[in-house]
């Protein structure tokens, strides 16, 4: 199956959690990087999750096979989080190092 890069969107206080519970379960490298957004958070948020001006948060990213996701988000719904967390898959159609 091909590989996808999935990305995670998480609170501040989940990123590394998730990040090593990631890092653990695939044997792969996880980026993790702090992000601000600015604006409205999405429709489906519940109230007390709505943020209207500045949201502080987590961006992950990992590239895994594409069959690995449905376990994978799976385990981190079952992680202990404070928050929820937002995730899509994209597909990988070429990738290198450069040297």
């Amino acid at each position: 199956m091909s590989d996808v890069l999935l990305t995670l969107y998480c609170a501040a206080a989940d990123g590394e959690l998730i990040a090593d519970h990631i890092g653990e379960a695939q044997q792969t490298m996880v980026h993790l990087r702090n992000e601000q957004v600015f604006g409205r958070d999405f429709a489906d948020a519940s109230p007390s999750e709505r943020v209207m001006g500045q949201l502080r948060r987590c961006a992950l990213e990992v590239i895994v096979p594409h069959d690995a996701i449905a376990p994978l988000v799976a385990s981190i719904n079952a992680l202990g989080r404070a928050a929820p967390v937002r995730w899509h898959t994209v597909p990988i159609l070429s990738a290198g190092r450069l040297s």
